[in-house]
């Protein structure tokens, strides 16, 4: 009896020899790229490159600065990279400047405006400001308790000493701050050495607030030195007197 079954390979019916054969060459295609051998020329000029490289670098003289400038030179300074120059100033600005930085804890009672309050004494039209200079100095250094008349109105504040890490020129700088603004006008300049003079006398106390008695008789009187005219022209950092130019 004849054998029906097919003389073919066992393969299914859906398969095809030509479509195994296509698939099985396009895997093989895959896994070998990228692995193809590296061109020789390639090898040879990268490794001129990290030779050149290297010997640039190691041997220190293709960047020398030397190799680029004259014997003896000196090069000049970036423009605008030197120290800046610090212009003088008139006295009552420099002064005023520093005394505004210090007065700070002033205006936090006496007002931005120096209007004072209800038990806190004006600074601006105060004689106790704008007269004998000693005064302010030891209230300012001192602090103040009690009773005071101020432009013909009683205050009965309680003013604190300010003068802790208080200098000679903070205190001269808040002197001439508050005699020259809120509408006052002096015309007479505190100096750094005028200032030192209140420093010395509230060394010699014993320590302790003032009162407005106390003040009127120990007190009452100009600081000790030559006053400055407010127009001359001073170093704004050390308040020393410049030349003008």
């Amino acid at each position: 009896m004849s054998d029906n079954h097919s003389q073919n390979p066992d393969l299914d019916e859906n398969n095809s020899v030509l479509t195994d054969a296509a698939a099985a060459t396009r895997e093989n295609h895959m896994l070998s790229e990228g692995t193809e051998p590296i061109s020789l020329w390639v090898i040879l000029g990268s490794a001129m490159i990290v030779l050149i490289g290297g010997g640039v670098l190691f041997s220190g003289s293709l960047f020398d600065y030397k190799n680029f400038s004259k014997a003896d030179y000196v090069r000049d300074d970036a423009p605008n990279s030197g120290p800046k120059e610090i212009l003088p100033k008139t006295a009552i600005v420099a002064y005023s400047k520093i005394g505004e930085k210090k007065s700070v804890s002033c205006k936090g009672c006496h007002g931005n405006n120096g209007e004072g309050g209800s038990a806190i004494p004006p600074l601006a039209g105060s004689e106790w400001v704008n007269g004998p200079s000693m005064r302010p100095a030891m209230i300012i250094l001192n602090g103040m308790k009690g009773e005071i008349s101020v432009a013909g109105k009683s205050y009965n504040g309680n003013m604190p000493s300010q003068g802790a890490g208080l200098t000679a020129q903070d205190l001269a700088g808040v002197l001439n701050y508050i005699r020259t603004s809120f509408g006052n006008t002096s015309d007479k300049l505190i100096t750094v050495e005028m200032a030192q003079k209140a420093i010395d006398a509230t060394k010699e106390r014993a320590g302790g607030q003032l009162t407005s008695s106390e003040l009127n008789e120990k007190y009452n009187r100009d600081l000790e030195g030559e006053p400055l005219d407010p127009e001359t022209l001073v170093h704004p950092k050390t308040l020393e007197p410049v030349a003008a130019e």
